[in-house]
């Protein structure tokens, strides 16, 4: 996938010289610079894929599984030292760099349901933090705006799941 986005990065910058060769002025440079930006901008790792943080005994795993457009599927495991083990599946909507997805979990013997967000950064994923209310039986953010991002914890793109 990279070469072939090499590839057509390298198709573009090539076109691009061969146009500003044959015409005069600086608004052909511009238009190639413009052209070469949003390639780059497009190119976006994917997101498919397993994601994990450990803060000393405390471990959280965010697996993407599935990706069809913006609908994205996959298991989440939050295990802290000395509490129960939360684990189960999510289904959610990933725009503008942010996944927001309702996560049904089991924990002290049941099942709840929340509303989890996540920002993708570079190399990995960040967990947001907001103000909530229950609506149903599920806890959901007031408002996804205003959600708050801590950069401190960095869930790692890894290559393998733990089981």
């Amino acid at each position: 996938m990279k070469n072939a986005n090499k590839t057509i990065l390298a198709s573009l910058l090539l076109s691009g010289a061969i146009l500003s060769s044959c015409t005069s002025g600086t608004s052909e440079k511009k238009t190639v610079e413009q052209v070469t930006t949003t390639v780059t901008d497009s190119i976006e790792t994917p997101l498919k894929g397993c994601y994990i943080a450990v803060i000393k005994k405390d471990t959280i795993q965010l697996a993407v599984t599935s990706v069809n457009g913006s609908a994205v599927e996959g298991s989440l495991i939050y295990n802290f030292a000395e509490k129960d083990k939360n684990k189960g599946t999510f289904t959610g909507q990933y725009n503008d760099g942010i996944l927001v997805a309702d996560y049904t979990f089991n924990s002290e013997g049941a099942t709840s349901e929340r509303q989890v967000a996540f920002k993708k950064v570079d190399g990995g994923m960040v967990e947001g933090y907001g103000d909530a209310e229950t609506k149903g039986n599920k806890s959901v953010f007031k408002d996804q705006k205003a959600l708050k991002y801590d950069d401190n914890v960095v869930l790692k793109r890894t290559e393998n799941c733990l089981p």
